[in-house]
């Protein structure tokens, strides 16, 4: 009995942990979001053995020109993930996706572009990544 009791238990506070929020968005319907924060990070890589170096990077919205500024992962510091964009930007981008170009200057002074499609928009709850690597090698080529 005090097996089932607990059992109950557990699986009650285990189906309330998650919480979310059920929210109604005009011209979205009903829609149930969860209150992480997402961000969309993207590692910086070499494969020749080589180690991790560059100058400067910027995500740039191909659409507007603008540069998309976002925040570094919580809890990391590790300089080679990049955050293409976060749920800051979640209003800025269309449902449909938005192109988004990660520019990154090597030591040589050579630009390596790397394409993104990024959705998000008013009836979204969070950012989502519909196409680009999550890998970038910056090795010499």
């Amino acid at each position: 009995m005090k097996t089932r009791l607990f059992i109950a238990a557990l699986v009650s506070i285990l189906a309330t942990a998650c919480s979310s929020e059920h929210t109604k968005k005009p011209g979205c319907g009903d829609i149930i979001c969860t209150h992480i924060f997402v961000s969309i990070p993207v590692k910086i890589i070499t494969t020749d053995g080589s180690e991790v170096k560059f100058k400067s990077y910027k995500v740039v919205n191909l659409a507007t020109g603008r540069t998309v500024n976002s925040n570094p992962l919580p809890g990391t510091a590790n300089p080679n993930t990049i955050v293409i964009a976060d749920d800051s930007h979640l209003k800025q981008f269309a449902e449909k996706g938005e192109n988004l170009q990660l520019q990154i200057k090597k030591t040589n002074d050579s630009i390596l572009k790397v394409n993104y499609k990024i959705s998000g928009g008013k009836c979204a709850c969070h950012v989502s990544k519909l196409d680009g690597p999550d890998e970038v090698n910056i090795s010499p080529q």
